[in-house]
């Protein structure tokens, strides 16, 4: 009998995240940079932010406002996503300073699979796949905003700070930790821990990516939790689909605790550096 049920939820965790990524939304990630600053970023890094808040305030509303304005937000935020479109491919077919180059490809990368969860949202019919683009359009948002953020530091030559940084990470682990609690949830059924256990894998994907803050220590442990997380919905998703598995039940029973052991870690260190500001 497979262990699917993990031991990474924790209340701490949830009410830490939750605060951290509601905090964002519907507010500017961060500030504009300079437009005079000659770079292929330049102008990304100058409007890029505008256009992530414009669609998150569209999905994510939380104000009687936004809510009032539904038709209007959702045609604004059509436009932004075009417009951020625009921009990465622009930077694609740019030759950019090496200071740039590792987060210029990443932002590219970010905003299509932005783009796509914002394409295929509406043509989706069922709860789960619509549940699925949402979530990937609230992460994937937040990672453009952590990409356009350290443009914007490159540009003026700043230092990047954590709290301003980590929002992609966090709304990723966010993710994922909603993903937890489905796969947990004591009514799911094998298709509730399947589409789970693959949402998880796509997330801890992303995850990896998103190694690349200021503090050495933070990307260690989410890289190591997502290759965690990522080797036991691999072995979880061959099993719902009565396949083999390249781990043994005792050995990912294991895992998943350590799970919950790598999740407190990252929590831990998360709040630490969130407070040294």
């Amino acid at each position: 009998m497979m262990v699917l049920r993990t031991k990474a939820v924790t209340s701490l965790f949830v009410i830490s995240l939750l605060l951290t990524s509601v905090s964002l939304l519907g507010t500017p990630l961060a500030p504009s940079a300079s437009a005079s600053v000659p770079s292929p970023t330049s102008d990304v890094a100058k409007h890029a932010f505008a256009y992530i808040n414009t669609i998150r305030n569209y999905f994510f509303c939380v104000s009687s406002t936004c809510k009032k304005n539904r038709a209007s937000d959702e045609v604004a935020s059509g436009k932004a996503m075009k417009a951020l479109m625009a921009e990465a491919r622009a930077l694609s077919g740019k030759v950019w300073p090496i200071k740039e180059r590792a987060v210029a490809t990443k932002f590219v990368t970010d905003v299509h699979a932005l783009s796509n969860a914002y394409l295929a949202y509406p043509k989706e019919s069922s709860a789960q796949a619509i549940a699925r683009n949402t979530a990937s359009i609230y992460y994937q948002s937040a990672n453009v905003g952590s990409d356009t953020y350290l443009m914007t530091v490159a540009l003026k030559g700043g230092t990047v700070k954590f709290p301003q940084w980590s929002v992609g990470a966090v709304a990723v682990l966010y993710a994922m930790q909603l993903d937890t609690q489905a796969l947990n949830s004591k009514s799911a059924t094998a298709a509730d821990a399947l589409y789970a256990s693959k949402n998880l894998e796509n997330e801890a994907a992303t995850l990896s990516a998103d190694a690349n803050g200021p503090n050495a220590q933070f990307n260690t442990l989410i890289t190591t939790f997502a290759r965690t997380q990522l080797t036991v919905s691999t072995n979880a998703i061959a099993l719902l689909e009565h396949k083999k598995a390249t781990l043994s039940n005792g050995a990912l029973s294991a895992l998943s605790t350590m799970l919950g052991q790598q999740f407190t870690q990252i929590v831990t260190l998360e709040k630490k550096l969130v407070k040294k500001k």
